[in-house]
């Protein structure tokens, strides 16, 4: 790494609410904005949730909150882009707080560089991943593997990105994903058909996301932002 590589904490929350981890990220905000830090990255797996889109397109939710609650699975309406999508366990959460005044202040490059890293992880695992025009995410065939919402405000991001792992695609019946018919999610557990552990991903994660931002990522705990806020 040369001299003028960003160092970017990384803070590993394990199985974590929605709105802990939604809390999280506006506090980093607050330091980013301040100029303390250039970013921060979440790694998480969520509780089981529903989260709307800021579409607030509620069509694609196929059964009513009672049902929901049945399952232990939260409805949340949430700022980021996009449509309903399902969190849960097995599922890896990416939420990079980046300032993109450092990163090109380019949304859209962003976006891509985002499904580069998953990509990138599933050639490691020697499966193709692809974009599809006007949408967004990283897809297997006609299975998408993870998907991308955000949210910016003032160059900062919010939100990022979920990647199935090994997480019930069972949820997913309860929903019209993304809003997309004919791209049912799929696993890297299915793809594989064997067992894949979490954990594992995540060193793959942080390893491309070194290399496709040009950062160094250093594990960190929740506490020290208390330090710098």
């Amino acid at each position: 790494m040369n001299e003028t590589v960003k160092i970017i904490p990384c803070i590993d929350l394990g199985i974590t609410g929605y709105n802990q981890a939604w809390e999280l990220q506006q506090k980093i905000f607050e330091v980013v904005n301040q100029g303390q830090l250039k970013g921060t990255m979440l790694l998480l797996e969520h509780t089981p949730v529903i989260t709307i889109g800021n579409n607030r397109n509620r069509e694609n939710i196929l059964c009513n909150e009672g049902s929901l609650g049945k399952q232990g699975i939260e409805l949340i309406q949430s700022n980021r882009g996009g449509d309903v999508t399902f969190h849960g366990p097995g599922q890896l959460v990416c939420y990079p707080v980046f300032d993109l005044n450092h990163f090109g202040k380019d949304v859209g490059n962003f976006v891509y560089n985002l499904e580069q890293v998953i990509i990138d992880v599933l050639s490691d695992y020697k499966i193709k991943g692809t974009r599809i025009e006007k949408l967004r995410g990283v897809f297997v065939g006609s299975g998408k593997i993870a998907s991308i919402g955000i949210h910016v405000k003032k160059w900062i991001t919010f939100h990022g990105f979920s990647f199935n792992i090994n997480v019930d695609l069972g949820y997913f019946d309860n929903i019209i994903a993304c809003g997309l018919k004919d791209h049912l999610p799929v696993s890297l557990e299915k793809l594989l058909k064997k067992p894949v552990i979490v954990s594992d991903v995540k060193e793959l994660v942080i390893q491309k996301f070194e290399k496709i931002f040009d950062i160094e990522v250093e594990a960190r705990p929740a506490t020290f932002l208390d330090h710098l806020s």
